[in-house]
């Protein structure tokens, strides 16, 4: 099997490592790597200066993207698709947006798309997921799925960082873009859990209608105050299934107990949840975050291909209506030093800080 790279950055070069360190009993090659010309030398005869080279290349089988935003790696996904070349992808941005096209498109050409590596990391959480709907009813899915944040709070809350600091700690180890904007306000987050909850309800449950309160203004003083107070603040992402169409879906920081399973996920690890009607409760816990584990994941995606074993197709029952849990649950709120405890959050604007009682 013959693969392209679209992207030879932290994970697109991790994705060309291991595959180049397959055994050869894997039969998997990679022919082409598109990137910017400063790569040229490195990749020498596997260099390509287009995506046509990759995309439209009759000898390549599978494309993998690995570049990060939605309006490009849109055109290529959906051109490689059209040349009837598999695809994978870590792209969780543009999966959340066109998730039932890239299925669709998929189909229609008779291949695969896969994106495992777009929630979680490594942790194989949509093949699971999808393996638990075929014979199961998903309910409710929750869980910490995003490893910069983690790692940032249990800095925070662990070694008094100011969240400044511990930014800057992510950064260097490379759990962090240096623009850590979508991370930090949640939209990260929103996307994985568009993408996740999706899949397990068998209809779109749109981004844009998700609620999400960031983490920015965490403070020091904040998380002390939390812990005096018996809990431990995690930034969580949470879909309930209420109806036939309709859910409940939020990311926002949440103050748990001790007791909570989500409470001893530290640094750059996820944990996710999954309640079935008939298995209950299933868990899931690895690295979210890094070069490797999320590589680790996209050459799983084609090794699945390349054993004709990820073939699963995206069908949009209906578009689900989405609510919050702000009217219905209790929420700590603090400002200027002081904190309460409110039942029901009707306006966060006037507190410096607000989080929801998990």
């Amino acid at each position: 099997m013959n693969v392209g790279i679209l992207g030879c950055g932290t994970i697109g070069g991790g994705v060309l490592n291991l595959i180049d360190n397959l055994p050869s009993s894997a039969n998997v090659k990679v022919l082409k790597v598109f990137d910017l010309p400063s790569k040229k030398e490195m990749l020498g005869e596997r260099f390509a200066e287009t995506i046509d080279e990759v995309c439209q290349n009759k000898d390549i089988d599978v494309v993998i993207e690995a570049m990060g935003g939605d309006k490009f790696p849109y055109e290529c996904i959906t051109k490689a698709l059209k040349n009837k070349k598999s695809v994978v992808t870590s792209n969780k941005e543009t999966v959340s947006l066109h998730m039932e096209e890239f299925y669709s498109l998929a189909k229609e050409n008779g291949v695969q798309f896969l994106c495992e590596a777009s929630v979680g990391g490594g942790i194989p959480l949509i093949c699971s997921l999808i393996d638990s709907i075929k014979v199961d009813k998903v309910d409710r899915i929750f869980g910490i799925i995003n490893g910069t944040t983690n790692f940032v709070l249990t800095k925070m809350s662990k070694e008094g960082l100011s969240m400044e600091d511990a930014l800057a700690e992510a950064r260097r180890l490379g759990f962090a873009e240096f623009d850590a904007t979508a991370d930090i306000e949640g939209l990260d987050l929103t996307r994985k859990i568009c993408i996740l909850s999706s899949i397990a309800y068998g209809g779109y449950v749109p981004y844009s209608e998700i609620y999400h309160y960031g983490i920015s203004k965490v403070t020091p003083e904040i998380l002390a105050d939390v812990k005096e107070k018996g809990y431990i603040l995690k930034f969580v992402a949470e879909s309930r299934r209420t109806g036939d169409k309709t859910c409940k879906v939020s990311v926002e920081p949440c103050l748990i107990t001790a007791d909570n399973p989500l409470s001893a996920v530290s640094y750059e690890f996820n944990a996710v949840y999954y309640n079935c009607a008939s298995n209950d409760l299933l868990g899931f816990y690895g690295k979210g975050a890094g070069r490797y584990p999320t590589a680790t994941a996209m050459v799983s995606d084609v090794r699945r291909i390349s054993e004709n074993a990820g073939k699963y197709t995206f069908v949009n029952n209906g578009d689900f209506k989405v609510e919050n849990f702000l009217a219905t649950e209790k929420y700590y709120a603090y400002k200027d030093g002081k904190s309460e405890i409110v039942d029901g959050m009707k306006d966060s604007s006037k507190y410096d800080f607000v989080a929801r009682i998990f």
